[in-house]
């Protein structure tokens, strides 16, 4: 499989799911052909599509919590302010792509 054929179903594929995933107003914008639904891209769906993909503030709430860039400054703030600290650490590639 070429390259250019697997960013092409990777592209359809993520498409799909963000429709399906789409509030109901953005999903009645955006037309679909066939018996395969895929959707059709026109410019005329560009705010359709931008209010689909486009995080909520809900989705940004972490956002607003004042991360500092280091578990030293974290330890030495939690240290003065007698707070817990939270330490958050993962495995591998933060988009799954290990």
């Amino acid at each position: 499989m070429t390259i250019r054929i697997a960013v092409t179903i990777t592209v359809m594929c993520l498409m799909l799911f963000l429709v399906g995933c789409a509030t109901p107003a953005a999903r009645a914008e955006i037309q679909f052909r066939g018996p395969g639904r895929s959707p059709i891209l026109r410019d005329a769906d560009l705010a359709a599509w931008r209010e689909l993909i486009r995080p909520s503030r809900d989705e940004l709430a972490f956002e607003r919590i004042g991360w500092l860039p280091s578990f030293h400054e974290g330890l030495a703030r939690a240290n003065i302010e007698r707070k817990p600290l939270l330490l958050w650490m993962m495995n591998g590639h933060p988009l799954g792509c290990t």
